[in-house]
């Protein structure tokens, strides 16, 4: 894809018990990163996570909420399909920012389709599942839980502020001190009446190849609806 902004996140070492809570704070996070106003606002709230004790913004909207966990269910399906013997396993969560252009009515348009995607945007979240190992001794799986809880709540902090960052800002210069501006200067023109960019989501494996059907997420946060996309592994 030319001309397209590419993020690859902080890889996310986590217990198959983790990786649902993980991935639904990412993506509430990008979705709100990259919200636009509108004649509807999402009406984002600051939430904490019970389970990292992390106090993060998500949104608010129950059919949207229902659409984002749909999509961290599949995704956790996903890679716990995937998991080898000894319980580990990679998997991607690809987020792609798109605009939609209609094309010029023609013969050979209606043959290919009406409409012109174009991603301008990509966030890749690598995330590996760790073993959970256990003992004989009640105490010791305990401590294992927590700090495996700990780790992952870090990691999941970490992915956070990467995110934000890279969606706000960008460096520029060499010096030690980096002077900052606003990473927007990529973004298209918002259409109207909509309060998100247009967004899918798609699931790949550690090499980069596809695993099960990526969900294309609300576009807009307004018209659903699904599809089967192949997406080109970022080293």
């Amino acid at each position: 894809m030319l001309n397209v902004e590419e993020f690859l996140s902080p890889e996310l070492r986590l217990a198959m018990c983790h990786v649902k809570e993980a991935i639904r704070i990412v993506l509430h996070c990008l979705v709100v990163c990259r919200t636009i106003g509108g004649a509807d606002s999402i009406d984002p709230k600051a939430v904490v996570s019970e389970l990292f004790d992390v106090e993060y913004v998500r949104i608010n909207e129950s059919h949207h909420v229902q659409e984002l966990e749909r999509t961290v269910e599949k995704f956790s399906e996903i890679l716990e399909n995937n998991l080898d013997r000894s319980g580990t396993g990679r998997a991607q969560l690809v987020f792609n920012l798109y605009t939609v252009k209609t094309r010029k009515q023609s013969l050979w348009n209606r043959i290919v389709g009406n409409e012109e995607k174009t991603v301008f945007e990509q966030w890749r979240i690598p995330v590996s599942v760790q073993p959970l190992n256990r003992y004989l001794n009640p105490a010791d799986n305990l401590r294992e839980e927590a700090n495996l809880q700990a780790s992952a709540s870090q990691q999941v902090q970490q992915v956070l502020h990467y995110i934000i960052a890279r969606a706000n800002s960008k460096d520029i210069g060499q010096s030690r001190t980096r002077q900052m501006h606003l990473r927007v200067d990529h973004l298209p023109s918002p259409e109207k009446d909509t309060v998100s960019y247009k967004f899918e989501v798609a699931f790949l494996s550690g090499d980069g190849k596809e695993i099960g059907a990526g969900s294309l997420l609300p576009q807009g946060l307004g018209s659903l609806s699904q599809t089967i996309r192949h997406l080109p592994y970022m080293a």
